[in-house]
């Protein structure tokens, strides 16, 4: 019975079905159709279609335009119904005109930009019964529901061939160059990724608060931003990091990645590792709670260690790969559910790898890092470079290995210190007395083999070490005993036979004394590898040391490494955000170190040239000249001088050593005569801070005031730092600081932005970062070191309502700062000290580590030495082409280059040189330039601009050269000058173009010429004329004094026949005589009138030349 009701009920549903079914098909049997009667075969303006159709009852006729672009498909542009209710049964016709998008019958031109790519244009047409739609509901029907329907293709023109829209507006004749000028501009979209490597290069990180920071922007496409934005609330991140733990957090919690949202407060997501190697995630919600989970891990030191994260929604998981020393992985994974969305914007503030100002970083290196930005279900982050970073773990095991063993020794040594039966080597008891000795061996059979020269260290050493058990810094004093020993050695073996052998175990040292705690020996080894100093040029060893000696925190390997990032050097890769990272940390460094006058280690940085004389001069020290002669006028009270003296011996410069009690002495003296306010402002800081004098701040006060009132603007700073720090006032302090700064104090912009940056302005309570940011660059702009690091922090992160992040120019102001570190003075003092001893060999070892940190004048002496000495490895050009990347390049390295350029043929880099010398004023360089633009060469144009040569002199050749040639004399010291000489020769040449430009000019220098030559040509006639007459008359003369003497020896001389020819020839005399006195008469008068016309000639040429 159930089955029957079944099939009843079935039939009844299906019936409708049917019959609708049926009720068409006879519909369609009783002659409806629809057909295109005359219609286009292309896409054209104001062109029509005949449609044919035929009904057997009320219908809906349609015709329309489907087409499809690239981005779209099934796009309808036209469609045009109507409907038929009567007349039944016949066939109809209708014209029906179509319209077309203008954006696919026209091409682009001036006010239609953007034609569309139109295909698959279909011309269609339907037939849909007006009942069929009252039944269905609807009241309007289309093409997929039509009884009838036919549909036709039509051809598209390209873009290029289609034909241009009339205009119905005029358009302006600026508008209509600047679109002639732009049209054919094609526009590239750029390549976008939501996947971004945040490193590519091994980061060090030292365990401190500074770390390498990135920000990102909203994409570009907007199918990647309408992704990213619906993610915020919806969460799809994957983030992929490589580590290696040097040690774990000496706090409770270290960062490995943060993000620090636009309300300096941390967002998702927050990633960081405790001090039992922990990670913990912390993780902002959609509702504002901020949550976080431990994945208890316990990362392992010295091991690289993959760690990938995963967000999805409200689940995170956390993959932790460990890559071993036989390159075995272990691979472990983590999951925790928050039950809630994730809220993630990372357009939002700024991300930080490492420490940053709210929480100290790993110590330790960051390898690799991917970030996913809208997700990824696989990882593909490789550990790269896999050598280098493989070396890295190596030479790291290899020192932790050295530090037991010596560790070891130590030990036994403590243990048997009154005993001369102390634990040795094998290798050390060999010539040694055989005999069993009463010790526990501490170390392997390989560990003595492997560590040879490590426990003979210790042997040679026992002494000191003995004398000195118990001392912590033992191993770092006989470490840097090594290093000075050992860059003795490099300098010798140079010149050596052995060169290569000694070099081999200097290398093994300088390895001892880095792993001993010396971290100067790591720098020094990765100047040797990267330059080529006596061993071949290996980046991958040198990458090493320089990240081993970064990641110990050491002040000149942290200005190395950001240097090498900042210009991209020897294969570090250049990136801004790695090289503020470095920065940040010497900076701050730097800040602290200013404070700590008394450290001996420390002295100003003093840029001294070795190749010149007066600044060698300068440096002559206590024995020398200049201090004597200020000795001399301070004792005779010369303000100038104690002052000059005073610093001298504060800081250590000039050559003087530091001593604190002198310069105190000379400080009192200065300003006790309350006749300087800068000596007194000097004395008052001293005696408020204690600094090498006991506390007085009576005095110290009455000193400020008296020199604010002398009108010292530092004073008022002094003031202000005095009521702000020992008197609590913070209404009297801002007063004086905003005074002072307005004034200019350096000192006194800093503080007042201190002030707005927390608010502690009485009158103005509220914090102003735009305000304190502008302050703080104001006051780095003037050489304050604490406002460089501030400012350069708000230029990296980018995070300051209207000022734009600038990560060059925040690089740029750390740089400036660490060139002022203490430290590096001293070793810029050691290094001339040693020049000035004559040992030039170890100074060029010295210089060269300097070099290696980006000090131009360090460049520029390695440079000098490198020549001097001609040392095999050239290093000379290595200098000087660094000098050349400065921010203000050395002179010496860019006219070299310049001259290297040149000789190689490659005028454009040769220009670029010359051009960049000329721009700083560089008389050389400015002589250089125009030489190379008489000869044709071209200079590019922003070079003229950057020299200011206006556009209408850069046109004329020869007005550019005289420019530059003009610029060069002022420079140039002396008047007979290289510039001077070329330019009067410029002058005598345009002068002679002039003046022979005008034909009655050039005819009268004609004429002077061709008289000039006539009077030569008379000057030499008359020259033979007289040579030819002086014979004959010297002949005439003689006889006529033999007719008048009657007597020759006592006898009568007689007349002959030659005696009667003789004065036939006489009487010829007169003729020549009056020959030669016309010829006379006429070369005087060629001399008369050449003089006049010459006369003439010059006064004109003088004139042209005037």
């Amino acid at each position: 019975m159930r089955t029957v009701w079944s099939l009843i009920i079935c039939a009844l549903i299906l019936s409708p079905v049917h019959c609708s079914e049926f009720l068409a098909t006879v519909r369609t049997l009783f002659g409806d159709f629809v057909q295109f009667g005359h219609a286009p075969d292309m896409v054209m303006e104001r062109c029509s279609v005949q449609v044919q159709y035929n009904c057997s009852m009320a219908c809906r006729i349609g015709v329309e335009i489907v087409l499809s672009t690239p981005t779209r498909t099934g796009v309808i542009v036209f469609r045009k119904t109507w409907t038929k209710h009567e007349h039944f049964g016949k066939p109809r016709s209708r014209k029906v005109l179509l319209v077309f998008p203008p954006a696919v019958v026209y091409r682009r031109d001036f006010f239609f930009r953007r034609p569309v790519e139109a295909h698959d244009v279909v011309l269609r047409a339907w037939i849909l019964h007006l009942d069929e739609e009252e039944i269905g509901g609807k009241r309007v029907g289309g093409f997929n529901q039509s009884l009838v329907k036919t549909s036709k293709y039509l051809r598209t023109l390209p873009p290029s061939e289609r034909p241009a829209r009339p205009w119905t507006r005029s358009v302006s004749w600026g508008s209509w160059l600047m679109w002639q000028l732009t049209k054919d501009t094609v526009k590239k979209c750029l390549h976008e990724s939501d996947t971004v490597d945040l490193l590519t290069f091994p980061f060090a990180s030292t365990g401190e608060k500074y770390g390498v920071i990135h920000t990102f922007s909203s994409f570009k496409n907007r199918d990647l931003e309408r992704r990213r934005t619906l993610a915020i609330k919806q969460p799809s991140v994957t983030l992929s990091v490589w580590l290696y733990l040097l040690s774990w957090c000496n706090e409770s919690l270290c960062g490995i990645f943060k993000h620090v949202n636009e309300h300096r407060k941390y967002g998702s997501p927050l990633i960081m590792v405790s001090d039992t190697g922990d990670i913990v995630l912390q993780v902002c919600m959609a509702s504002g709670e901020e949550r976080a989970f431990t994945a208890h891990t316990a990362l392992p030191l010295h091991t690289w260690i993959r760690l990938d994260i995963f967000f999805k929604v409200s689940k995170t998981k956390v993959t932790v790969t460990k890559v071993g020393p036989t390159e075995k992985t272990v691979e472990t994974t983590h999951l925790f559910d928050f039950h809630q969305p994730i809220q993630y914007n990372d357009t939002s503030g700024y991300f930080v790898i490492g420490g940053c100002s709210y929480m100290q970083g790993i110590r330790g290196y960051f390898g690799p890092i991917r970030y996913y930005r809208l997700g990824s279900e696989k990882v593909i982050n490789p550990l790269s470079p896999v050598r280098t970073l493989k070396e890295l773990d190596r030479v790291h095991r290899h020192c932790e290995e050295m530090r037991q063993v010596t560790e070891s020794y130590r030990q036994a040594l403590r243990h048997n210190h009154n005993s001369t039966d102390v634990c040795e080597s094998y290798y050390g008891s060999l010539w040694r007395t055989f005999g069993h000795r009463e010790c526990a061996q501490t170390w392997s059979w390989d560990q003595q083999r492997k560590f040879n020269i490590t426990l003979k260290l210790l042997e040679d050493n026992q002494d000191f070490l003995t004398g000195l058990q118990g001392s912590s810094k033992l191993l770092l004093r006989l470490s840097q005993m090594i290093f000075h020993d050992v860059v003795k050695t490099i300098s010798k073996a140079e010149e050596s036979d052995q060169g290569q052998k000694l070099m081999s175990s200097v290398l093994e040292l300088l390895q001892v004394s880095y792993c001993w705690g010396h971290h100067h020996s790591s720098l020094l080894l990765a100047t040797l590898h990267l330059a080529g100093l006596g061993v071949p040029v290996d980046l991958e060893q040198g990458h090493v040391y320089s990240l081993m000696g970064g990641v110990s925190d050491n002040r000149l390997a942290l200005m190395h490494l950001g240097y090498k990032h900042m210009q991209g050097l020897d294969g570090f890769p250049k990136d801004h955000n790695t090289a503020y990272g470095y920065y940040a940390n010497i900076g701050k460094q730097t800040s602290i170190d200013h404070d700590k006058v008394h450290d001996s280690g420390q002295t100003l940085t003093e840029h001294v040239h070795l190749n010149n004389d007066d600044e060698l001069q300068t440096q002559t020290g206590e024995s020398g000249d200049i201090v004597q002669y200020l000795k001399h006028q301070a004792e005779r009270e010369d303000v100038e001088s104690q002052k000059t003296l005073a610093r001298m011996l504060l800081w250590g410069s000039n050559g003087v050593e530091k001593d604190i009690r002198a310069a105190m002495m000379w400080y009192a003296r200065s300003a006790l005569q309350m006749t300087d306010p800068t000596a007194m402002y000097d004395y008052a800081i001293l005696l408020l801070k204690g600094t090498g004098v006991r506390k007085n701040q009576t005095l110290g006060l009455e000193l400020l005031e008296k020199a604010a009132d002398m009108g010292s603007v530092e004073a008022l700073n002094g003031l202000g730092w005095y009521y702000s720090t020992i008197v609590k006032d913070g209404k009297k302090a801002i007063q004086y600081f905003e005074l002072a700064a307005q004034n200019g104090s350096r000192d006194g912009l800093f503080n007042v932005g201190v002030y707005h940056l927390n608010g502690a302005n009485p009158e103005k309570p509220d914090r102003n970062e735009t305000a304190a940011f502008h302050y703080f660059l104001r006051a780095a702009q003037l050489g304050h070191i604490e406002g460089a690091v501030e400012s350069a922090l708000f230029l990296s992160s980018g995070t300051i309502q209207g000022v734009r992040r600038d990560q060059q120019k925040a690089v740029l102001l750390l740089m400036r700062v660490s060139e002022m570190n203490g430290h590096l003075g001293f070793m810029v003092r050691e290094a001339l000290q040693t020049y000035q001893r004559g040992s030039w060999d170890e100074a060029l070892v010295k210089y060269a580590m300097l070099a290696e940190t980006g000090l131009g004048v360090a460049q520029h002496n390695a440079a000098y030495l490198c020549e001097v000495l001609n040392h095999k490895s050239l290093c000379q050009w290595r200098y000087h082409n660094y000098s050349t990347f400065n921010h203000i390049p050395q002179e010496a390295g860019l006219l070299r280059m310049g001259d290297n350029y040149s000789d190689m043929a490659d005028m454009v880099k040769a220009i670029d040189m010359y051009g960049t010398a000329a721009v700083h004023g560089s008389p050389q360089g400015l002589f250089n330039l125009a030489m190379l633009i008489e000869e044709g060469y071209e200079v590019p144009q922003n070079m003229l601009d950057q020299m200011s040569i206006s556009t209408a002199e850069k046109m004329n050749r020869s007005t550019v050269v005289e420019m530059l040639l003009s610029r060069c004399r002022e420079f140039e010291e002396g008047e007979v000058t290289p510039c001077a000489l070329v330019l009067w020769r410029i002058h005598l040449m345009r002068a002679w173009r002039e003046f022979t430009h005008s034909s009655v000019q050039l005819l009268l220098a004609c004429a002077t010429v061709t008289t000039l030559t006539v009077f030569v040509f008379a000057v030499l006639l008359r020259t033979l004329l007289a040579a030819f007459y002086s014979g004959p008359s010297l002949s005439t003369n003689q006889s006529l004094e033999i007719q008048r003497d009657p007597t020759l020896n006592g006898h009568q001389i007689r007349s002959s026949p030659l005696e009667t020819s003789t004065h036939q020839g006489w009487t010829q005399r007169p003729t020549a005589a009056h020959n030669c006195r016309s010829l006379q008469e006429t070369v005087d008068l060629v001399v008369t009138v050449t003089g006049v016309c010459a006369c003439i000639i010059f006064t004109m040429f003088i004139s042209h030349l005037l």
